[in-house]
């Protein structure tokens, strides 16, 4: 497990996925006759990406995760749309403020409902605690969060910065719990115990990498199940 690179695609998304690799096949073979003439694959594939991860982050309503995407757009094919004027520290530093003034016109509705957290829950700077039940934010920076008591449902929602989570002092709750992941940009480490098993379902990458140093051991009596999506960063699992 140690290193191991996993891309896994839940059923849900099978089909987004599979048009666009097909459309970066067909970049690839247009890119090689020559008929887009100044626009190199590489540009192709990564504009494919990017717009992939636009439209997640429209679904998700994530300000920072469309301005971002809309800004590395740009930088990637400013030769072509003639704005070389503007990247790339321009057009960052446009979409940097414009997260920050739509976060503040438009403050995020968090997702409450996926893990059902009840009224009368602890909420902090984005953090939310009810019961057994957690979910955690982080943007533009670096945060380290420590998951206390008895657990169940974790949320962690990363975007353009570092998220270390510590799990030295959870309980899981009947012996398992459900960890979901969006991060974007940026890269999420989770520190576990060591006699606990941990377990990759329905966890998708896009140019992005999950690896696992922690073992699990032969017999464990605690599981961690970790889905969610990684674009363009990387989730550590490690020991605490």
């Amino acid at each position: 497990m140690k290193g191991e690179f996993n891309f896994t695609v839940d059923k849900g998304n099978k089909v987004f996925w599979g048009i666009l690799f097909l459309l970066g096949a067909a970049a690839f073979l247009v890119s090689r006759l020559g008929l887009l003439e100044g626009v190199g694959f590489w540009s192709i594939l990564f504009s494919i990406g990017l717009v992939a991860i636009l439209i997640k982050n429209l679904a998700r309503r994530s300000w920072g995760g469309i301005l971002f995407s809309l800004a590395f757009l740009v930088i990637v094919n400013d030769e072509l749309l003639k704005l070389e004027a503007i990247t790339p520290w321009p057009v960052l530093g446009a979409a940097l403020l414009g997260t920050i003034g739509l976060n503040l016109l438009f403050p995020k509705v968090h997702r409450a409902k996926s893990y059902k957290l009840i009224a009368g829950g602890e909420h902090t700077a984005g953090d939310y605690v009810s019961g057994d039940r957690a979910s955690y934010e982080n943007t533009f920076g670096s945060t380290v969060k420590y998951v206390t008591g008895e657990v169940s449902r974790i949320h962690l929602d990363n975007a353009f910065g570092g998220m270390e989570v510590y799990f030295s002092d959870a309980v899981l709750k009947d012996h398992r719990a459900n960890i979901k992941i969006d991060s974007a940009f940026g890269r999420v480490v989770l520190y576990v115990p060591e006699n606990w098993q941990v377990i990759s379902e329905h966890m998708e990458t896009a140019f992005g990498d999950m690896v696992m140093e922690h073992e699990n051991p032969p017999e464990a009596a605690d599981t961690l199940y970790v889905s969610g999506e990684i674009s363009f960063g990387a989730l550590l699992v490690t020991n605490v």
